[in-house]
C-alpha cells in the first residue's frame, strides 16, 4: 500500500496523516445505523497497520459509544502512543431522552465533558480537543478560555473548532491559540473555498476536511446500481434528492473517467483532490469495515496531473451552476 504523508497541525508540534479514520460509525447510533463493535476495532487496527496515525471521533457518536470502543481497542493492543486522538465538546445529549441534542460550549460543561472522554479513551491527554459546533447561548470569549485552561494545564495539546464562520474563528483567537478548523468539504461541497480556507491560510490554521466523500455520493455506488442505506445522514443530503441525483451522477460519470486513467476508484480521486487542495491538511474518511479503510488509502502516493486538475475544475464548475440547494 502507498504511504501516507504527515502535515503538521497548524502550529502545533503534531503531525497528523493526510488520511484521517473518522468514527462517527463507531458509534452505531441512528444516524449511521447498526454497527458492530468488532467490526470498527479491526477497522481502527486495520487503519493504523496502513499508517493512519490521526483518529477523530466525538461524544455524540453513539453518546459516548465511539469513544469508548476506540478506548478500550487501543488499551487492548497498546497502540495508544502510535495515533493521534481527536474528540470534541460542545454537542450533548439528554438524560432524558438520548436521541435528543443541544449545544452546550459553557466552561463547567467543557470541563465535565472533558473528563468524561478521557475516561471512555482510556488516555491522560487528548491530543486534539475542539468545539463541535458554535453555540448561540455561550459567549465564544468562553469557550475559548475553557479550552485554552485546558490546553495549559496539558490535559489536551491542541486547539480546534469545527463548523465555524470567519468572524466565530476571529472572536475565537482574541482569547486563545487555535490549531484547527474541521469544516465540511469536497468536489461537492465547496463553500469554504470563498473565505474560510483563505483565511485559515493565512492563520497557519490547518484545515481538516470532513465528510470528503459527501457521505459516500463521491464513492459513486449509489449512482451505479447500489441502494442508498436508509439512515439519517444519507435522508437530508441534498446530493442525493430528485433532479440533483441525475446531475450529481452525470458528474460522477465524468469524473470516473478520470480516475481510471489513473487505475484508481472515483473515490480515491475525489480524497487525493481534497488533500492536494492547498490550505488542506487532511481528509477524515469514515469506515466501517477494514476493506473500506485500504479502499481509502488507494488515494495516498500518487498526484492528478494539471490537464486533469483543469479538466475536474471543469467538470465540478458546470455541475455547480446546475445543481439546486436547500434555502438557508
Amino acid at each position: 500500500m502507498p504511504k501516507i504523508q504527515y502535515r503538521k497541525l497548524g502550529n502545533s508540534d503534531i503531525k497528523v496523516t493526510t488520511l484521517a479514520l473518522g468514527t462517527w460509525a463507531f458509534g452505531a447510533d441512528r444516524w449511521w445505523g447498526e454497527q458492530r463493535d468488532l467490526d470498527s476495532q479491526n477497522t481502527l487496527y486495520r487503519a493504523i497497520e496502513l499508517g493512519i496515525n490521526f483518529i477523530d471521533t466525538a461524544p455524540i457518536y453513539g453518546n459516548g459509544h465511539s469513544e469508548a470502543v476506540i478506548g478500550e481497542a487501543l488499551k487492548k493492543e497498546k497502540l495508544r502512543e502510535k495515533v493521534i486522538l481527536a474528540t470534541k465538546a460542545g454537542l450533548r445529549w439528554k438524560a432524558s431522552s438520548p436521541e435528543e441534542s443541544f449545544y452546550n460550549l459553557k466552561k463547567q460543561s467543557i470541563l465535565e465533558e472533558v473528563d468524561d472522554s478521557l475516561r471512555r479513551l482510556q488516555t491522560e491527554v487528548i491530543d486534539l480537543y475542539q468545539a463541535h459546533f458554535p453555540d448561540p447561548s455561550t459567549p465564544i470569549g468562553e469557550t475559548a478560555q475553557a479550552l485554552y485552561k485546558l490546553y495549559q494545564k496539558g490535559k489536551i495539546r491542541a486547539i480546534g473548532v469545527s463548523n465555524f464562520s470567519v468572524g466565530q474563528m476571529r472572536e475565537f483567537m482574541k482569547f486563545s491559540a487555535l490549531h484547527s478548523l474541521q469544516p465540511r468539504y469536497s468536489m461537492f461541497r465547496r463553500e469554504i473555498e470563498s473565505e474560510i480556507l483563505p483565511f485559515c491560510i493565512e492563520n497557519n490554521i490547518a484545515v481538516l476536511a470532513y465528510s470528503p466523500l459527501d457521505n459516500a455520493v463521491l464513492t459513486g455506488k449509489f449512482f451505479f446500481g447500489q441502494k442508498i442505506p436508509q439512515d439519517k445522514v444519507r435522508s437530508i443530503n441534498y446530493d442525493l434528492e430528485g433532479e440533483n441525483f441525475r446531475i450529481n451522477k452525470e458528474a460522477a460519470i465524468k469524473l470516473k473517467a478520470v480516475a481510471s486513467k489513473y487505475k484508481k476508484s472515483l473515490a480515491q480521486l475525489a480524497l487525493n483532490w481534497v488533500v492536494a487542495r492547498r490550505g488542506l491538511t487532511c481528509a477524515i474518511v469514515g469506515a466501517r469495515r477494514p476493506a473500506q479503510i485500504e479502499e481509502n488509502t488507494g488515494a495516498a502516493g500518487w498526484e492528478i496531473a494539471k490537464e486533469d486538475m483543469e479538466n475536474i475544475e471543469s467538470i465540478l464548475g458546470e455541475r455547480e451552476e446546475r445543481i439546486k440547494k436547500p434555502l438557508v
